[in-house]
């Protein structure tokens, strides 16, 4: 260990579902293929042995498929988000590597205290898991007796602990991750305002952000099939979305500020130059050749925007926000199509 890795904090450590994924053989994505295939088997065999579907209460069985496939999307997008944030991290070094503390942040990648987690996990399932359970539950019915649960409820309460744990910690490490790649922006010493192509790694990585949340909350928005978990549904839209927009912003505000930055500097080169220019022309020292090429190149600067992305990203973020209204509607396509089979 060198002597800037030294100093991360020692309670730093990579989380252990990242250490799990890293040690499992493929990619996040057929990981949670493989998760969520496992968990379906294990319900649907025990279903069967203990003849889970004698007192179950209609809607139960849907609501258990989809937290099993909250559980391992959760999972596998906080695995995700950890590799991505590392990798992005390492992909941005070249800028940053003549800074003396560069070191230390990219030594922080994907490096977080349990105990920060284990807290954030507790309160998301406080929040949101016990609240919501409460919200969610029939009248008449003591969510927490659990001497009354069905084989599917208890499938409920189980997956929404490790839901809440893994989307709290989702949340937080994009949070944290994409401060830390904007302090790694704040040490880079200068900036090229042509040639912006070794920050997109940061676009990147704030792009994969909101697909990840997005991707939650469009698994999420299948229990808009049952009318109880409509108004959870809209608080929960409303919080992601903004989340989204927070992460695909974070990453980039860093290198915003440079890019402002450098952009005024160069302005304001701009204009002190062509007085300088226009001063020799009037005394016939000078060209209209040298304030033209002055008037285009601050033209062009005038042009680059604050924010290192393009119409296209903005467009792409816009479609990644309508995907789970899809998905609800696509839910409640294939219920009304069911109901009207099964009739």
């Amino acid at each position: 260990m060198n002597s800037n890795a030294a100093n991360v904090p020692r309670t730093y450590t990579t989380p252990l579902t990242l250490r799990v994924y890293d040690a499992l053989p493929g990619n996040p994505f057929w990981i949670g293929i493989g998760f969520t295939i496992g968990l379906l088997l294990v319900f649907f065999v025990g279903r069967v042995l203990v003849e889970g579907a004698n007192n179950s209460y209609p809607g139960d069985l849907r609501v258990a498929i989809i937290h099993i496939l909250q559980t391992a999307y959760s999972a596998s997008a906080y695995a995700y988000l950890l590799m991505t944030a590392r990798k992005t991290m390492h992909d941005m070094s070249p800028a940053a590597r003549h800074a003396p503390q560069w070191q230390t942040i990219v030594d922080s990648a994907g490096k977080h205290s349990r105990w920060i987690l284990l807290l954030v996990g507790a309160a998301t399932y406080l929040v949101f898991g016990v609240v919501g359970t409460n919200v969610t539950t029939p009248e008449l019915i003591n969510p927490w007796d659990w001497q009354g649960w069905t084989y599917d409820v208890y499938w409920h309460r189980a997956t929404t602990v490790l839901i809440t744990y893994w989307t709290g910690c989702l949340c937080y490490v994009i949070l944290a991750e994409s401060a830390r790649l904007s302090r790694l922006s704040d040490v880079i010493e200068s900036i090229d305002l042509l040639d912006l192509l070794p920050y997109q790694p940061l676009i990147r990585q704030g792009l994969t952000n909101a697909l990840l949340v997005i991707g939650w909350v469009s698994i999420t928005s299948l229990l808009g099939v049952e009318s109880r978990y409509g108004p959870m549904l809209a608080v929960l839209w409303i919080m992601f979305v903004g989340l989204a927009r927070m992460g695909m912003m974070l990453p980039l505000s860093g290198i915003r500020k440079k890019i402002r930055a450098a952009r005024d500097r160069e302005l304001d080169w701009c204009r002190q130059t062509l007085k300088i220019a226009r001063d020799e022309m009037k005394s016939g020292a000078g060209g209209q050749q040298t304030i033209a090429e002055i008037a285009a190149y601050k033209s062009m600067i005038e042009k680059i925007r604050n924010w290192p992305f393009d119409s296209p990203t903005i467009v792409r973020f816009t479609l990644y926000i309508m995907i789970p209204l899809g998905s609800w509607l696509g839910g409640a396509f294939v219920e009304r199509g069911l109901d009207l089979f099964l009739s």
